[in-house]
């Protein structure tokens, strides 16, 4: 079915929800529309390239901006104005804040949380599991993201642990491992990441 004949049916079941001036790129892909995820809700303005797969349940803000080969898993949300960049992987049940900029390759996982106005450089991956249980007894047990405060700035090809709570204005530097929590306004940055200064308050957002 051609994308135009899948909206329209989509839209006609109630499946699909879209604001005005929406622009679709060729081979975007509908996946898992089934009741219990809920519709798809698509804002005013948003713009979703080729190849982009989105999910049962996600619901984009206004201008948001998916990039192509995206996959945004089911139960997303994605505040107005934000950017996800291309090959970006979202794992489903995230919340995206506002104006929130998720450059390529980066890996949001399963129940992470991003508050407004932040940052991720290309090659972010965010991870909420422990015990690398796949396959053994206890998989996909106790699955807890990380929670990113509102205007964080993280350099590319950082790693964020399970469960961290990274507080507001903070920002970690590129290739940092973080292992725990972080303090509103610090900068971290190493293998693992250590606070190295602070963020002037008034620079704060």
């Amino acid at each position: 079915m051609r994308i135009d004949e899948t909206i329209n049916y989509l839209v006609r079941i109630n499946l699909l929800k879209i604001g005005k001036n929406v622009v679709f790129g060729e081979n975007v892909v509908f996946e898992e529309i089934l009741p219990l995820n809920g519709a798809i809700e698509i804002g005013d303005n948003c713009v979703i390239r080729s190849g982009a797969i989105i999910y049962g349940g996600c619901k984009f803000g206004q201008s948001v901006k998916i990039g192509h080969n995206s996959v945004i898993m089911p139960r997303t949300i994605i505040g107005d104005y934000s950017y996800i960049g291309g090959l970006v992987n979202i794992e489903g049940d995230c919340r995206i804040g506002k104006y929130c900029g998720i450059n390529a390759q980066s890996h949001i996982t399963k129940y992470t949380v991003i508050g407004d106005y932040t940052f991720f450089g290309p090659m972010v991956c965010t991870t909420n599991d422990w015990s690398m249980r796949y396959k053994r007894k206890g998989h996909g047990e106790n699955l807890m993201g990380p929670t990113i405060g509102r205007g964080v700035r993280v350099g590319n090809m950082a790693t964020i642990l399970p469960k961290i709570t990274i507080g507001d204005n903070s920002m970690i530097g590129a290739g940092s491992v973080v292992t725990k929590d972080v303090k509103d306004g610090a900068i971290v940055m190493g293998v693992p990441a250590r606070e190295v200064g602070r963020i002037d308050e008034g620079d704060w957002l």
